[in-house]
């Protein structure tokens, strides 16, 4: 992480860590993109209703939802090693059955896959805190952005594979897609075995009672920054997944709509790689503030304008947005809370974000059909400058963790 780290403790478990957490990471976050790419297709094939398509992508974003806190509590006690490959284990099984799904027309055993791969999402969610864990204080916020850098290379190869092995279950589709899935977890378990990553919890740590733990989701430098992570995540996906039915309505093209998106994708994971450096010059609270911003910026462009210039722009700054109001709420969460609280903190972090995500994910047809692009594009403005708004008023400084004053 540094030359200056060399006489520091723990520099040599973390010099060997961080590039394989950078690995496992990009291998194993190819999940996402894939399920995106085919899930609600798989759910057209084996659906008893058109309307169930997307069905179970619901309830892998549920699945998410429901286990990021009993798996973070799980890494805490355990280790986070154990938790990934946990992910691990049961991405392979979900893929599994999915495959089984397909063969036997069986919808329900689909939407069980769905489930536990959305579990094993939750698992891989939390390599960035993985990555914060294999670094000193000073480099907490770079270790986190470019463990999220990371994406970019997996939200360019995933959709790439699932090209390559679209037909390899011959005249039943998405099978080579849900094995690849599983070839996926396997290469992804390789570094992640590797890791030596620190000890969990003492076991003194661990006995805290659950009433004294829950008192750290009360502090406001740890709620302000669940609700930037999980406003920055739901406006993000509410804007960006009715694009392309926008641009159709516009009359463009679906080359040009995919090529928004591709710029969308660059503009969301391309700036992890100096956005722990802006955090470090500038502080967490700064770069929150900043996202949401340009957040909101996304959305007057949006509604604005429905020119092919507008929507390039808009879903641009949509990207940079969500990547500094996550990776800087991320870095503010791990700045403002102890280590024996962390687990409670961090999964209720991604449990927030992944219930806001599964929200505006199934609210963003009602409104898309009911107020138009430019309405949807401004819903979200009156939270975005409250939020942003709250920050710079709270005093809320990020550059020193306050875990007795806060």
């Amino acid at each position: 992480m540094g030359l200056s780290e060399v006489a520091e403790p723990g520099a040599a478990y973390r010099a060997r860590n961080f590039p394989l957490i950078l690995v496992a990471t990009a291998i194993l976050s190819m999940q996402m993109p894939i399920l995106i790419a085919i899930s609600a297709l798989a759910g057209s094939y084996l659906a008893p209703h058109p309307t169930m398509a997307t069905v179970p992508l619901a309830l892998q974003m549920f699945g998410n939802f429901l286990f990021a806190t009993p798996i973070s509590l799980f890494m805490g006690r355990y280790g986070r090693q154990k938790g990934i490959l946990l992910g691990v284990v049961l991405s392979i099984i979900g893929s599994l059955f999915c495959v089984y799904a397909l063969y036997s027309n069986q919808f329900v055993v689909l939407l069980i896959g769905h489930v536990l791969l959305g579990i094993a999402t939750a698992a891989y969610a939390f390599m960035r805190f993985a990555a914060s864990d294999s670094a000193s204080e000073r480099w907490k916020p770079m270790a986190i952005s470019l463990s999220m850098s990371m994406g970019l290379l997996s939200a360019l190869l995933g959709p790439s594979l699932v090209g390559v092995v679209k037909d390899f279950g011959g005249v039943i589709p998405f099978v080579g897609s849900y094995l690849a899935l599983a070839g996926v977890a396997v290469v992804g378990a390789l570094p992640v075995l590797g890791l030596d990553l620190p000890p969990a919890l003492k076991k003194d740590q661990q006995v805290k009672g659950l009433i004294a733990s829950l008192k750290v989701l009360r502090r406001p430098a740890v709620w302000s920054a669940t609700a930037c992570a999980g406003l920055s995540f739901g406006f993000m996906t509410m804007q960006m997944s009715p694009t392309p039915l926008a641009m159709e309505y516009c009359g463009f093209s679906v080359g040009q709509s995919s090529d928004v998106i591709r710029w969308h994708l660059v503009a969301m994971f391309g700036p992890s790689f100096v956005t722990g450096y802006i955090i470090r010059r500038i502080g967490t609270t700064s770069v929150m503030v900043l996202g949401l911003l340009i957040l909101a910026a996304a959305g007057l462009i949006g509604a604005l304008s429905v020119e092919i210039w507008a929507f390039y722009v808009a879903l641009i700054l949509l990207g940079v947005g969500w990547n500094f109001g996550f990776i800087g709420a991320t870095s503010r969460l791990v700045e403002v809370v102890a280590p024996e609280d962390a687990p409670l903190a961090q999964g209720a972090n991604d449990s927030v974000v992944a219930l806001v995500s599964a929200i505006c994910a199934l609210s963003t047809g009602v409104l898309f059909s009911t107020v138009g692009w430019a309405g949807l594009s401004l819903s979200a403005l009156p939270l975005l400058l409250g939020l942003a708004l709250w920050l710079v008023v709270s005093g809320i400084r990020g550059r020193s963790p306050a875990y007795a004053s806060q």
